[in-house]
């Protein structure tokens, strides 16, 4: 752990896994054919919509390249090449934006926090063609440092950033619907967790009542009917788990069931699943322990995520029934728990300086 502690051996990790990425990018993309997914996939899609091939959009991205394509500014390899860059450069500067602190710099947090984001192996997979998650989590990064800047500002200025921050959330609903429509609700539900969270076991409680409710009722049906009766019928990673027709009971253990597997890719049916679960699930796995584990010392802006958290991870999992989806859409759930990790880690750094100064004064 101590290797870790240091921003010297931090800067060299990111140093390697910067080059690794990049000669790792430059395999795919000029000795392989089909690519990573040998064709099947999204970006086949996107690629077709954005030459005029289709009129129906299933979200705004390939609007979006429709557009490029149509003002010829699109071109499916240097697009690719651009959201590398992107994962390399902006991501990791948001990111870092996101987590420190107004106090003095923690010299690891910063070097922590642009290597998580050199590291994270989906990240760079999402690289590899025209998807939409490398833009979509630099707007939910932009998204998340305004809100950042809201709680610190005046009230007149809060009022004007949250307005552009209602602004980006729309423009992540675009893309992925319940994503920017957690983002935006996350800020009136904090506010009624932020006088009420002393009370967390009451908030668990009222956390499965709500969702046998919203079950019961059919508010969440829309959710459930996309995952299927019997969960996704196609694709081997498959939990085959539907959700629609359970009693309430039943509901909530297939839930459970759901949300630890894929949440924290507990489904070994393969090597690159094990892999993943290796490189992913284990260091999220210990971050989200080291956060509940220290919660007194979470902030204002740790707690916002904490709520976005469980916001956007039920809604994801209630809908999705694919292991390699979920690596996917799990994304944006590791990013705020290890940012709470690195917020509540300076917290605590900061707390304890405070005290050893007071004791020498």
């Amino acid at each position: 752990m101590f290797f870790f502690k240091s921003p010297k051996n931090l800067w060299l990790l990111v140093a390697t896994f910067l080059v690794l990425k990049v000669l790792f990018f430059m395999y795919f993309k000029l000795l392989t054919e089909g690519g990573i997914f040998n064709g099947g996939n999204d970006s086949e899609y996107y690629h077709a919509y954005a030459l005029g091939v289709g009129d129906y959009a299933v979200n705004f991205w390939p609007v979006i390249l429709r557009y490029l394509n149509e003002i010829g500014l699109y071109n499916r390899d240097v697009l690719s090449l651009v959201l590398l860059f992107i994962s390399l450069t902006l991501m990791p500067y948001l990111y870092y934006k996101l987590v420190s602190s107004r106090a003095d710099a923690i010299k690891p947090v910063k070097a922590g926090a642009v290597l998580l984001i050199i590291f994270y192996p989906t990240i760079f997979i999402m690289t590899l063609d025209i998807y939409r998650d490398v833009f979509m989590l630099v707007v939910l990064l932009l998204s998340l440092v305004l809100y950042k800047r809201i709680l610190e500002a005046s009230w007149l200025r809060g009022g004007v950033y949250f307005l552009i921050f209602l602004s980006l959330t729309y423009f992540l609903f675009l893309m992925r619907p319940y994503l920017g429509a957690m983002l935006a609700l996350t800020p009136f539900v904090y506010s009624i967790f932020l006088k009420t969270k002393r009370y967390i076991k009451t908030w668990v409680f009222l956390y499965f009542i709500l969702l046998v409710l919203a079950k019961v009722s059919g508010v969440i049906d829309p959710i459930l009917l996309y995952r299927g009766e019997s969960g996704f019928e196609s694709g081997s990673s498959s939990l085959g788990i539907g959700l629609i027709n359970e009693n309430p009971i039943m509901f909530l253990v297939y839930y459970l069931y759901s949300f630890f597997t894929q949440l924290f890719g507990l489904f070994f049916i393969s090597f690159n699943a094990i892999l993943v679960f290796i490189l992913e699930s284990v260091p999220f796995i210990l971050a989200l322990f080291y956060v509940f584990k220290n919660m007194r010392f979470m902030p204002r802006f740790a707690s916002f995520l904490l709520v976005f958290f469980v916001m956007y991870t039920t809604v994801w999992v209630l809908g999705n029934d694919n292991l390699g989806t979920a690596a996917r859409l799990r994304m944006p759930s590791y990013l705020v728990i290890f940012a709470c990790m690195f917020i509540v880690y300076q917290q605590k750094i900061k707390l304890g300086l405070e005290k050893i100064n007071r004791g020498l004064s």
